[in-house]
């Protein structure tokens, strides 16, 4: 007869010698057993050596738990978003279970030196829930900013201007530990913040302190509320920023086109390239020969606002285009290296151009294909323009080739230069 027995944390099945049962029919009882048992037994715990390299190989999201070989009670939790460092002894006869902190934000030498301090009482018997333990030392943000900017995929341009923006407008609170944004102070400072500055900066300030208060909740488990919120739900915020109007009128085109030809080859080629894709400033500007694959006929920019590879089609009037700019050129070089993206609108307005913003170009692009009646998933695709969060058609299910664009942007394309060369 086989009868269930528990040892430790296992289950174990051992064979009563009474010979009551068949061979046969022990067996497959004992594989019946085994199965029921399987639905009650905890996962078992890997005991490894924990290490930083470890954990940034580990992949398990399944809340299971990782032993330390090393230290025994020493172990971390593999949840989905973090890895947690805590202590599963016991202590006089009862389970002990004390989260220490959590990776990377904690090192695991660091977690090691905590959990060997709360081991060392449970030992003694003197651990207690109640008693102080050592306590987790918050980075702060100046410190926190470059991991984050790191899990969130941006750019360096965006940490330039995060941290101009602590410097500038928080500098009190830049070197302070993350867990002083649930302060009173901090709040009132956010106030102060908002009754005194530009709504555009503002706004850059609540998202970029809505979006790392997110992070640190997620981090530590705690639990802080952005003062934005809190004033915005007092309508304590200003409005805010509405797009920028368009400034270059299409009436004005010829008048630009006329002020572009006299700018020097690489200006001129770089404005044109921008009206005739709807470019953003630095995709533009920053191609390299490499992009420009004339036996496909697409360009190609792999880096871009969005996050997402963009590519467009090289129609005639970019082929004439990228034809003078890439002669010459090895893969690696810029097609437009001498040309400042701060300065050349200003510079087109010294030749004559009517007041205009490079972004103006993009704008003009987009109006022109609204005008024509072009579908906005197309229009979409030529800008490389992200639809919104909840808009699930066009994120989920509407999937536009590289073909598909090539005839409306050229059509876009023929009505930009119809209107560039129209005579007053």
């Amino acid at each position: 007869m086989l009868m269930l027995m528990w040892v430790g944390h296992t289950f174990s099945l051992c064979s009563l010698p009474c010979g009551v049962m068949e061979t046969g029919k022990s067996d497959e009882f004992r594989t019946v057993l085994r199965t029921i048992c399987s639905n009650f037994v905890p996962k078992i715990m890997a005991i490894v050596t924990l290490t930083d390299a470890l954990l940034q190989r580990l992949r398990h999201g399944d809340r299971r738990i990782i032993r330390d070989r090393v230290l025994v009670g020493f172990c971390v939790r593999m949840n989905i978003k973090r890895r947690t460092f805590m202590v599963a002894t016991t202590c006089a006869g009862k389970q002990v279970r004390a989260v220490i902190g959590f990776y990377p934000l904690m090192t695991t030498a660091e977690a090691r030196v905590i959990a060997t301090e709360i081991i060392k009482q449970c030992r003694a018997g003197t651990y207690s829930k109640q008693a102080p333990r050592p306590t987790t030392t918050y980075p702060s943000i100046r410190e926190m900013l470059p991991q984050y900017i790191k899990d969130k995929g941006l750019k360096a341009p965006t940490q330039r201007r995060y941290d101009s923006l602590m410097r500038t407008h928080f500098p009190d609170w830049y070197d302070k530990p993350v867990n002083e944004l649930s302060s009173p102070l901090f709040a009132e400072h956010c106030h102060k913040f908002v009754q005194t500055q530009t709504v555009s900066v503002t706004e850059m300030g609540r998202a970029f302190i809505g979006a790392i208060t997110r992070y640190v909740n997620a981090i530590f488990g705690m639990n802080i509320t952005s003062p934005f919120i809190r004033l915005a739900a007092a309508g304590l915020m200003n409005e805010k920023v509405q797009p920028r109007k368009r400034r270059l009128e299409e009436s004005r085109l010829p008048e630009w086109y006329q002020a572009v030809n006299r700018l020097p080859d690489q200006q001129r080629d770089a404005l044109l390239l921008i009206a005739m894709t709807g470019l953003r400033r630095s995709e533009a500007l920053l191609m390299r020969r490499n992009q420009v694959n004339f036996g496909s006929g697409i360009i190609s920019i792999p880096e871009t606002k969005t996050g997402k590879a963009h590519s467009l089609p090289i129609t005639p009037v970019l082929e004439e285009i990228l034809n003078r700019r890439c002669s010459h050129l090895q893969p690696e070089d810029l097609l437009f290296s001498s040309v400042s993206g701060e300065h050349l609108a200003d510079r087109a307005q010294r030749h004559g151009a009517p007041a205009f913003m490079l972004h103006d170009l993009r704008k003009l692009l987009a109006t022109i294909g609204e005008r024509l009646q072009i579908a906005e998933s197309i229009l979409r695709r030529i800008l490389n323009h992200t639809s919104k969060r909840s808009d699930t058609l066009y994120r989920h299910y509407v999937s536009i080739e590289l073909s598909d664009i090539s005839a409306p942007l050229e059509q876009i394309q023929r009505i930009l230069l119809k209107l560039m060369t129209m005579k007053n």
